[in-house]
C-alpha cells in the first residue's frame, strides 16, 4: 500500500473512531438522563412500606447553601448480578419542613456482580433557603435488596430568607370565611 492509501482511509478512521465517541457519549447522557426520570417516577408504587434495617443509619452534617457527600460501600451477596441505583427519598423536619434534595449519584445506575461491592458517592447539595434543623429520609436502592439506609440530616446556621417567589404559602380552604357583623336575614317572597 502506498502513502496516498493510507492518508485516503485516515479520514474514514477518525469519522469512525469520532462516531464511536458520540455513540458511547450518547448512551452515558441517556443512562443519567433515565436514572434522574426513574428518581423522579420511583418504581415504587403507593403504599409501599421500606423499613431500614438495625445498624444502616447515615448521618451528615451541612450548612444552608452548601454541599456534603454520603460514601456507601455496597456488596452483592446474592449469587446472581443485582440492579443498584440509590435514590434519596424527601427529607422531613421535626417542623414538618420537607426537603426534596438534590443530589448527584456517581455512579447513577451499577449491575453488581455475586459477591463484587461497588462504592456510591451521594453529593447533595443544600438550598440557601433551608432552615437549621435535623431532616430525617431515607436512602434507597432501587433494584437491590437492601431496601433503605435511615438518614438523618443536621443542618447549621440560619437559611437566608427566602425570596418572594420561593416563600411557602398559607393552603387555602375550600370553605369562605364569615362575614363580621350582624348575619343577614333572609328576604320572605
Amino acid at each position: 500500500m502506498s502513502t496516498e492509501d493510507k492518508t485516503s482511509k485516515d479520514p474514514l478512521a477518525e469519522w469512525h473512531r469520532l462516531q464511536v465517541d458520540f455513540q458511547t457519549r450518547l448512551t452515558e447522557e441517556t443512562f443519567r438522563y433515565l436514572r434522574r426520570l426513574q428518581g423522579a417516577i420511583a418504581p415504587i408504587t403507593p403504599g409501599t412500606v421500606l423499613l431500614p434495617e438495625q445498624g444502616t443509619d447515615l448521618t451528615a452534617r451541612a450548612e444552608p447553601g452548601g454541599t456534603f457527600e454520603i460514601t456507601l460501600d455496597v456488596q452483592n451477596h446474592q449469587r446472581v448480578h443485582s440492579v443498584a441505583a440509590p435514590a434519596l427519598d424527601p427529607l422531613v423536619s421535626p417542623s414538618g419542613t420537607t426537603w426534596y434534595p438534590e443530589a448527584d449519584f456517581s455512579p447513577e445506575f451499577r449491575l453488581v456482580a455475586p459477591d463484587e461491592t461497588i462504592k456510591f458517592v451521594i453529593r447533595v447539595s443544600v438550598p440557601a433557603v433551608l432552615p437549621a434543623g435535623t431532616y430525617t429520609g431515607a436512602l434507597s436502592l432501587r433494584g437491590f435488596r437492601q431496601g433503605a439506609f435511615r438518614l438523618s440530616v443536621e443542618v447549621n446556621g440560619v437559611g437566608a430568607a427566602a425570596p418572594p417567589s420561593q416563600r411557602p404559602r398559607r393552603a387555602r380552604g375550600a370553605t369562605r370565611p364569615q362575614p363580621k357583623g350582624k348575619p343577614r336575614k333572609a328576604k320572605k317572597q
